[in-house]
């Protein structure tokens, strides 16, 4: 027994000498495959921050650690907006940075592509004369763009009378942080046709001359039409049917306009698109001031909210028009669809001021005033606080049963003086 234990001790022995003999191998080319992992990911790692974008045998930007392309100014302007659109087009993901403290005139429009993030943050940005700086065409049906930061201008004394930013029939959208400003009678934003847009954090400002029956907005949340979208027109008819916004989000921005934001229709070619309705659109955490027309005008538009603003229209028209100066105006101007007989429209925790009326309530009606021919929805105005030039009584209006249930509670109400 003794004899037999030996030697299946000493097999033990040399197995586990063997073992060890061919593991070293192994543990040796390991090493060798790790440490090499690490020396191609740290080249990688230099390369990506070495490398160069090259157009038309120039460097026009570099790409960061983070892979993003840094843009190179040029004291051109035509380069710069040539080399910009380089940078932003196709269809891949990238994100373009515009370096702080540079200012970058444009000698041109820029016409983005797909899945491009454009960081302005720090940065100037001054748009050509009589132009956008930003133009999305229909006809490309942009998907996935983002503008973060930056003060953009146009070069216009006094302001882009058209729109500064112009987006149709793109989806995914966002601006945040964005400094921009048109003159009172053009628009600094306009959205056509969207789908999936927020514009947060950004401070938008009229300047320029600022007629006494202006009514234009800031920031228009509009549908195409060939009244509406006339530029948009040029490219074919089916781009100007009434196509509508959805999923709109106007979030903690500072507005001062004729009108501040404007949720648009229109009664052009015969009224051919009056029902023609915008769906879910939000308007929450804004300063917003209206100077010549109401501070937020809120259209043909199925479900939605408008809550935590500070809401103030200066406008003090007396004519036939006095409803211009009001605070938040929901009106629908034509025939709504089923779906806004349960949708639901929620406007709280605002302070609201306005002349006429604070918040005021229409649905369109016959040709006599004596049919509401289509109704909101379900609409609850609840936590205001709401002053208005005309009294308590006429605060929070709701015209001939404008809404198919109205909700009101705790709500304050004043005498605007």
């Amino acid at each position: 027994m003794l004899i037999i234990y030996d030697r299946i001790n000493r097999v033990t022995k040399e197995n586990k000498r063997k073992h060890k003999k061919n593991l070293r191998p192994v543990l040796f080319f390991s090493m060798i495959i790790i440490c090499g992992l690490f020396l191609i990911f740290d080249m990688g790692q230099v390369q990506a921050a070495s490398k160069t974008v090259k157009y038309k045998g120039k460097t026009i930007a570099k790409y960061n650690k983070s892979g993003q392309m840094v843009f190179i100014p040029s004291k051109n302007s035509s380069t710069n907006y040539k080399n910009l659109n380089h940078l932003m087009s196709g269809k891949k993901k990238k994100t373009i940075v515009i370096p702080k403290g540079s200012t970058v005139k444009l000698g041109g429009v820029l016409k983005p592509g797909n899945n491009t993030t454009i960081i302005a943050t720090g940065a100037k940005v001054i748009g050509k004369k009589k132009s956008n700086v930003i133009f999305a065409a229909p006809n490309k049906k942009l998907k996935n763009l983002s503008i973060i930061g930056g003060t953009w201008r146009s070069v216009d004394k006094n302001g882009r009378t058209g729109s500064l930013f112009a987006f149709s029939y793109v989806t995914n959208l966002v601006m945040d942080g964005v400094d921009c400003n048109a003159n009172y009678k053009g628009h600094a934003i306009e959205i056509i046709a969207c789908k999936n847009v927020t514009i947060k954090n950004c401070t938008v400002a009229a300047i320029g001359s600022n007629p006494s029956k202006c009514l234009e907005e800031q920031i228009q949340i509009d549908l195409a039409t060939k009244k509406t979208a006339p530029k948009i027109a040029e490219f074919g008819k089916k781009y100007v049917k009434g196509q509508t916004c959805e999923n709109v989000y106007i979030l903690n921005n500072t507005v001062t306009g004729a009108r501040a934001v404007g949720v648009n229709w229109t009664d052009s070619e015969k009224g051919k698109w009056r029902n023609k309705f915008h769906k879910n659109v939000v308007i929450k955490g804004n300063t917003l001031t209206g100077t010549t027309s109401e501070a937020l005008a809120y259209f043909n538009t199925v479900g939605g909210e408008i809550s935590g603003n500070t809401i103030i229209t200066n406008a003090t028209r007396t004519d036939g028009n006095s409803s211009y100066t009001i605070g938040i105006h929901v009106a629908i101007m034509g025939i709504a669809p089923e779906s806004m007989a349960d949708s639901t429209l929620t406007i709280s925790n605002n302070t609201v001021y306005g002349n006429r009326n604070g918040i005021h309530f229409k649905a369109y009606f016959n040709s006599n005033e004596t049919k509401c021919l289509s109704q909101l929805g379900y609409v609850t105005v609840t936590d205001n606080t709401v002053y208005c030039k005309k009294g308590k009584k006429k605060a929070i209006v709701q015209v001939k049963q404008s809404c198919r249930k109205l909700t009101q509670s705790n709500n304050n109400l004043h005498t605007w003086n």
